[in-house]
């Protein structure tokens, strides 16, 4: 069930180096994405954190610290620590100073991954508002026109209230994302045509090609080079973290550096009647999802729709998690001393 799952991000968080509140937060934003039907930023993408965390490259018991304020803007310093409580922390102050003056951009530095930008946009639209998350991190992406590694795969989540189910877009830039390369990798699958290179420069769809040494495509090309190049700038130098080949560490190991997160909070409430954001956007969703439909499609779906349904289900109806996930964390736990739990339900891609 989802409390099994989340008990044990929790103690094998804490058993390789964050203390107790951090180690929650860890748990809370991976729970979110397994929950999510999102598992690929679940506990499957937690193994390096806990390498991190154990080798003290990544400090599991530091708090995030303002560093720099004004009424609308911030920048937090996460203290190389885990990334989810900085997020976390950039979230919610994003909230109170939106609430209080209209607006508020929140950077991040000296972080490490947050990992599922779903999250904080979710949490911000929780509270009414609307949300923006940014994000860069290691070269795994080649430009419009080359064939090295110089963007990550930079995603970015935005968030809407409606008067039903909020609006959330949580996209990578890049034609697939390197979580989705690595589970194609599992086992043994290929994947669209135009999702990246191998070692060699060339066009493959060999999932194992890309994850060893190929690099990935950007998203629609020169259109989504231009767009990770954005989130790039947002996430680095705007918050004064690194970008590109300094942050090979994450995956690779070396020396830590510390990187950057770029959020927006939007009361919409600045802008007119509170309530009148919400209410034209449900309207609008409404026609879309009323409007003709291409054959065999049964139903337009609202991006965070499909990911709201499945939070409902899994937290009664427990969470899926791949065999070959499974086996990871197995040895991750092992290796920590944390004992697994006896019963869980796991698949298999197609």
């Amino acid at each position: 069930m989802a409390g099994d799952l989340e008990q044990l991000t929790f103690r094998l968080a804490y058993a390789a180096g964050a203390n107790e509140e951090n180690a929650k937060a860890i748990a809370a934003v991976h729970l979110y994405a397994d929950l999510s039907g999102v598992g690929l930023q679940g506990i499957d993408h937690i193994p390096w954190l806990l390498n991190q965390l154990a080798d003290g490259s990544v400090n599991g018991t530091v708090s995030p610290q303002i560093v720099r304020q004004t009424a609308a803007t911030a920048l937090v310093n996460g203290g190389l620590g885990p990334g989810e409580v900085a997020g976390i922390f950039a979230a919610d102050l994003a909230i109170e100073m939106a609430k209080n003056v209209g607006t508020a951009s929140v950077g991040i530095t000296n972080s490490s991954d947050i990992f599922m930008l779903g999250f904080y946009a979710n949490r911000i639209v929780e509270a009414g508002l609307i949300g923006m998350v940014f994000t860069a991190g290691p070269p795994l992406v080649h430009p419009y026109g080359g064939v090295e590694a110089m963007l990550s795969t930079n995603p970015l989540a935005m968030s809407f209230p409606t008067g039903d189910v909020p609006v959330i877009v949580d996209m990578a830039t890049s034609a697939l994302s390197g979580s989705r390369i690595r589970q194609a990798f599992y086992h043994g699958e290929e994947v669209p045509v135009g999702t990246g290179l191998s070692a060699a420069g060339e066009p493959t769809i060999n999932a194992e090609e890309i994850h060893r040494g190929g690099v990935l495509a950007p998203l629609a090309g020169h259109k989504g080079f231009g767009l990770a190049l954005s989130v790039a700038l947002l996430a680095g130098p705007l918050t004064g973290s690194a970008i590109g080949s300094d942050l090979d560490w994450l995956y690779n190991g070396g020396e830590a550096v510390g990187m950057g997160h770029f959020m927006i909070a939007i009361d919409p409430g600045a802008f007119g009647p509170s309530d009148e954001f919400a209410i034209q956007a449900s309207d609008y969703i409404g026609k879309i999802k009323s409007s003709k439909k291409a054959p065999g499609v049964n139903d337009i779906r609202i991006p965070g729709e499909h990911s709201a349904q499945e939070r409902l289900s899994n937290q009664t109806g427990g969470v899926k998690i791949l065999i070959a996930t499974w086996e990871i964390i197995s040895k991750c736990a092992d290796t920590l001393g944390v004992s697994m739990p006896q019963t869980y339900e796991s698949f298999r891609t197609q």
